[in-house]
């Protein structure tokens, strides 16, 4: 096994709100995070109510929030936000950001203003136009190849779209709490959180309560990955394997699939070279 070291970018372990050198500044529950092409780290830094960067010296900065709560569009010093969560950055640079108690999606332009993409702020289970789409605890946020954003709407049970144009529509989920394969219309979830998207543009999905990662194709197939649906620490193939409540996942360059298993308090992983779903089956 290779010897890889770990190390501390920022923050003193202790809660708080201070900018500056990575060893003296401090976060509140760091909950999303983000890699920019620049190579600045976004975070969102959810109990403050704010959106951080850390750029290449170490140094924390304020992008946007007062770190009050609330739901204010524009520039990013008066901006606010309501405890920040999934966090993602398509490739001009502009940030999005799934703002959970506001029950919206917010982006955050290259001058640091703030604006709603899409979400009344009222909860609700609405598609269409994103000003008038709603949304109940948005969480995990991805962004496909073609720009389109992908959301776990977590209390909703689904996994939604947002276009180029604003429009919010449901890809996966029929809204139940349950936990059925199948096709795009007939599947569902139970408060899927994390989410991911491989090359092929398969969405990943750590499905929360239903201890399972589920794969939705581009063919409209939702299928389960790894774990047997009952919460467990069981390692092995994907339809013996358990997991506890899973939450973040990321996918590597080889297309193994990062698990943070949070009630097991482990990172796992899931070693496949191809996730389509005859491949699983």
């Amino acid at each position: 096994m290779e010897n890889f070291e770990v190390f501390t970018i920022a923050g003193t372990g202790k809660n708080g709100d201070k900018n500056g050198p990575g060893n003296e500044a401090t976060f509140y529950h760091p909950y999303g995070i983000a890699i920019r092409n620049d190579r600045t780290i976004i975070v969102a830094d959810s109990y403050n109510h704010k959106i951080k960067g850390i750029d290449l010296d170490g140094n924390v900065f304020t992008i946007a929030g007062t770190g009050e709560k609330g739901d204010k569009d524009g520039p990013g010093k008066v901006a606010t936000f309501n405890s920040p969560c999934g966090i993602a950055v398509i490739n001009d640079g502009t940030i999005i950001v799934a703002d959970r108690y506001n029950d919206k999606i917010r982006g955050i332009d290259l001058k640091g203003n703030v604006f709603t993409i899409a979400g009344t702020g009222e909860v609700g289970d609405e598609d269409g136009p994103g000003n008038e789409a709603m949304f109940n605890y948005p969480s995990g946020i991805a962004i496909r190849n073609d720009g389109t954003i992908i959301v776990a709407d977590r209390l909703n049970n689904k996994i939604k779209g947002i276009d180029l144009n604003g429009n919010v529509f449901t890809i996966a989920g029929t809204g139940k709490k349950e936990d059925k394969d199948g096709h795009v219309n007939e599947a569902t979830f139970y408060t899927p959180e994390g989410i991911a998207i491989r090359n092929d543009g398969t969405i990943i999905v750590a499905d929360a309560d239903n201890n399972k990662i589920i794969g939705i194709d581009p063919d409209g197939n939702v299928y389960t990955i790894a774990g047997t649906g009952e919460f467990g620490d069981k390692d092995g193939t994907g339809n013996e394997s358990t997991f506890y409540h899973p939450y973040g996942i990321a996918i590597d360059n080889d297309g193994t699939i990062i698990v943070a298993d949070t009630q097991n308090h482990k990172i796992r992983g899931i070693r496949t070279e191809k996730l389509t779903k005859s491949a699983i089956e």
